[in-house]
């Protein structure tokens, strides 16, 4: 872990987190579950749009974690920037990721060789794009390890399940780890930008 001497994440910070990624976890099942990619099938808590209660809370509290853990790796200070180019940044970001989301939910039915290439590329494109330094290979491991683990948790306790036209490892996508990859590069990535302080406007005249 480095130092640890850039600002760390406030409360309204993490939320922020929170909220992006439960919404965009949001997003991303809706397409999974309208397309057939997954099927939930218990119903132990309520549903949230399209997908149980558990799932947006899960990628939320994923999202915080990984940002905080990114922040504390070699802090946010150092990558000080505007306001409007902070909010381009992490528009592009959220926008590559949530893509690729709904992309994995057009797979049933493909050629599942090209459908894998296709998103472990595509995750591979994100994460080259977006990273800056050895701390996202963290979150990203991180984010797989976690998230592919809980999902491969749940549809042995059948909560969910994939679909049977898609390639699959212990339940669950065989493209899901290059999902997760790509998600947790970008959730580091919004940790260090709502850490980070604005870069002061230089004086005019």
């Amino acid at each position: 872990m480095g130092s640890g001497t850039g600002r760390g994440l406030s409360a309204a910070g993490l939320a922020s987190l929170f909220a992006i990624g439960a919404v965009g976890g949001l997003i991303g099942d809706m397409c999974h579950v309208e397309s057939g990619t997954t099927v939930y099938l218990e119903d132990p808590l309520p549903y949230v749009w399209k997908s149980q209660l558990w799932f947006p809370f899960m990628v939320g509290a994923g999202t915080a974690a990984l940002g905080w853990i990114r922040v504390r790796i070699d802090g946010g200070e150092e990558r000080r920037a505007g306001d409007a180019d902070r909010l381009r940044r992490a528009a592009l970001m959220i926008a590559a990721v949530v893509g690729l989301y709904a992309l994995t939910a057009l797979m049933r039915g493909e050629p599942q060789p090209a459908a894998i290439v296709l998103v472990y590329a595509l995750a591979l494109v994100i994460a080259a794009a977006f990273a800056t330094g050895p701390g996202d290979l963290v979150c990203a491991c991180l984010a797989a390890l976690f998230g592919v683990g809980t999902e491969i948790v749940l549809a042995a306790a059948d909560t969910f399940a994939y679909a049977s036209d898609i390639g699959r490892f212990a339940g669950v996508a065989t493209w899901l780890p290059g999902l997760y990859l790509a998600y947790g590069v970008v959730a580091g990535q919004l940790g260090l930008l709502l850490a980070a302080e604005p870069r002061e406007a230089p004086p005019s005249g």
